[in-house]
């Protein structure tokens, strides 16, 4: 006697047949796993640290839809093994998670041999606690908490109507893109969301200097910038910019830059570039005169290299 090693279907969702391979134990394929199968999928998720893709006398039933849930470098090996050892055939459809990367790239291997390919990729930040795949991570930390989110969805036909499909059972937003419109796409989101991490840590550091303790200064910017989210959320850009640039305060904006460069002229540069543009922000918030705001742009064009 043989088992399938996909999950019978929740009573609570019987009408859902499609079977779902998740590839990948990281937090993302973790949050898919969780939120997937709570809205009645049948999901089975599988890396290589399980062990062989199939159990001694199990069903070997290829996925509908396969997701690719590893590091963007793994995509195409582990797109490859998944057809070659039978967890996805000609009528599966192959997607991955890896914002940045086309599918007819990093799947064109195996395109000939499944029904279709794409990409899903949540707008939302998942990071690892640990060093490996296997530990617990951050991000969505209930089956609900994709919901509302945004999902980029590109690929071929078949790809787009898999993407959708779960999409829609997550209660999540569709964003259609042609392939050539990723790579704009994915550095908005890494400017609000590894950027941040960056200018926090730096931030950090400045704070240390003056003898703010590491972890109480994490603390402190953490709420900080939780409350400039608030802002966003409650009265949009521009009008959420607030400080010297959007003052039009040249002279504290000046006071800035001559203290950063002497701590590091990377880190002033960093203070200037992203001052620039919130010197164009402050324009459109409108509420400091156009000479005052002039009188700034003067000052970051003075110490610009």
């Amino acid at each position: 006697m043989t088992t399938s090693l996909f999950a019978d279907e929740p009573e609570s969702n019987p009408e859902r047949s499609t079977r779902v391979l998740i590839v990948g134990a990281g937090p993302v394929g973790q949050t898919l796993d969780r939120a997937l199968s709570h809205v009645g999928f049948r999901v089975r998720s599988w890396s290589r640290s399980h062990g062989p893709l199939w159990a001694e006398g199990s069903t070997q039933t290829a996925a509908d839809i396969v997701i690719l849930a590893v590091r963007d470098d793994a995509i195409s090996q582990a797109a490859e093994y998944i057809v070659g050892h039978g967890g996805a055939d000609a009528g599966s459809v192959v997607l991955h998670c890896a914002g940045g990367r086309p599918p007819s790239q990093v799947l064109s291997a195996i395109r000939s041999q499944v029904k279709g390919i794409g990409l899903l990729h949540p707008l939302r930040s998942f990071v690892h606690r640990g060093a490996t795949d296997e530990l617990d991570g951050s991000g969505p930390r209930s089956e609900h908490e994709m919901i509302g989110t945004v999902m980029a969805i590109v690929g071929d036909a078949a790809g787009i109507a898999a993407g959708q499909e779960l999409c829609q059972a997550l209660s999540g937003v569709p964003l259609l893109l042609s392939e050539d419109k990723l790579p704009m796409y994915h550095a908005a989101a890494v400017l609000a969301a590894g950027h941040v991490a960056t200018l926090l840590d730096v931030a950090i550091h400045l704070l240390s200097r003056v003898g703010l303790a590491r972890q109480d200064g994490q603390r402190a910017l953490v709420e900080l910038t939780q409350s400039v989210l608030r802002n966003i959320e409650q009265v949009g850009l521009p009008h959420a910019l607030t400080g010297p640039v959007a003052r039009g305060d040249a002279l504290t904006v000046a006071s800035h830059l001559d203290s950063l460069n002497r701590v590091s002229c990377q880190v002033g540069d960093l203070y200037r570039v992203v001052a620039e543009s919130s010197l164009d922000v402050a324009y459109r918030k409108g509420v400091a005169e156009d000479s005052a705001l002039a009188a700034v742009g003067d000052v970051l064009a003075a110490r610009r290299v």
